[in-house]
């Protein structure tokens, strides 16, 4: 039995647990040499993943196949004004700013305005069947392993990328663009 001293000091001045040391299987020095390359491995693998072609940089000089099977060659595009469109058929935002962009080809492809539609569906028949409906003369191509690369991921629809005559990109936008906005950037860049 325990006397009222025991007791009164165990209340007053608990015992401390001290932790007990876990036995490592690794040296201190090899455990932080795999924390340093599991960490720069994961910032790699981080920047390769959401490496998104930005402002300011060149942008890809890429070969595309149209969804007619015809191929739009890089060189055609050299010294033009280009509008990079990365839609979907199931996103309603970009359907709706589909005939905008019709109007802006129209308006300014003979003072040297490119744009190129590249759908992100997984099944091409969806986007021939869209494109049969419409009097579209856009260039229309899914998005290719190469377009993957170049332009990094696409978060979100409708995204565009307006290239300049030297082919940098001067404008990142996603999301819904007023017509206003894009046709004045177009024209600083003819």
């Amino acid at each position: 039995m325990r006397t009222a001293e025991a007791n009164t000091a165990t209340r007053h001045f608990p015992q401390q647990r001290i932790p007990r040391q876990r036995a490592s299987h690794f040296p201190r020095a090899l455990r932080a040499l795999l924390h340093a390359t599991l960490i720069v491995a994961l910032a790699l693998f981080a920047h390769a993943a959401g490496a998104q072609l930005k402002a300011g940089e060149a942008a890809p000089r890429l070969d595309i196949e149209l969804i007619t099977g015809r191929l739009l060659p890089a060189q055609a595009m050299d010294g033009k004004v280009v509008v990079q469109m990365f839609w979907a058929t199931w996103c309603p935002y970009c359907i709706a700013d589909m005939p905008n962009m019709q109007k802006l080809q129209d308006t300014y492809g003979p003072r040297g305005l490119v744009i190129v539609a590249v759908s992100l569906d997984r099944e091409r028949s969806d986007v021939l069947k869209y494109w049969s409906h419409h009097d579209y003369t856009l260039h229309v191509a899914m998005r290719s392993r190469e377009i993957r690369d170049g332009y990094g991921p696409i978060r979100g629809t409708p995204t565009y990328y307006l290239l300049d005559r030297k082919g940098v990109v001067r404008l990142r936008h996603t999301g819904v663009i007023t017509a206003g906005v894009l046709e004045s950037r177009i024209k600083e860049l003819l």
